[in-house]
C-alpha cells in the first residue's frame, strides 16, 4: 500500500509541475502581438507616451510583432530615433505626423530610442524584445 501511495503522490507532483510550467510559458508570451503606443503632448508640451492605459516608457515585444506609434491630440510631426541599432531593418530614425509602424526583426535585448517633436529634444523609452 505504501508503494501505491508513493506512486500516487509522485504522479500528482509531476502533474502539478507540468500544469504549472505550461501556465508560466503561456504567461511569458502574453505580451506578443500588435502594440500601439500613443504619442501625445504632455501638459508642458513635451512628448508623453501611453501604452495599454499606462506608461509607454517600456514596452515588451516578441520577434515578428508590429509596433505602432500613433499621434493623438496634436498635428505636429514626431520622430522615433533608435540608439545603437534598431529592432527592425532599415533606417534607425523615422518621422511622421500621424502614425509610424515597424515590425520587430531583432534578437532579444533592450533597444533604447528617442521620441519627440521634430526640432526638439525628446525622451528615452525602451523596446524590450523577448
Amino acid at each position: 500500500m505504501r508503494v501505491l501511495n508513493g506512486i500516487a503522490v509522485a504522479t500528482l507532483a509531476v502533474a502539478a509541475l507540468t500544469l504549472g510550467s505550461t501556465a508560466t510559458i503561456a504567461q511569458d508570451r502574453d505580451h506578443c502581438g500588435n502594440h500601439t503606443i500613443h504619442v501625445r503632448p504632455g501638459d508642458d508640451g513635451s512628448v508623453e507616451l501611453t501604452y495599454k492605459g499606462g506608461s509607454g516608457d517600456e514596452v515588451r515585444v516578441c520577434p515578428g510583432d508590429t509596433v505602432s506609434w500613433v499621434l493623438t491630440g496634436s498635428d505636429r510631426t514626431f520622430f522615433v530615433d533608435f540608439f545603437n541599432g534598431a529592432p527592425f531593418a532599415g533606417a534607425k530614425r523615422r518621422g511622421n505626423n500621424s502614425r509610424l509602424e515597424i515590425t520587430i526583426d531583432a534578437d532579444s535585448g533592450s533597444y533604447n530610442y528617442d521620441v519627440g517633436w521634430d526640432g526638439e529634444a525628446g525622451m528615452d523609452p525602451v523596446i524590450i524584445v523577448d
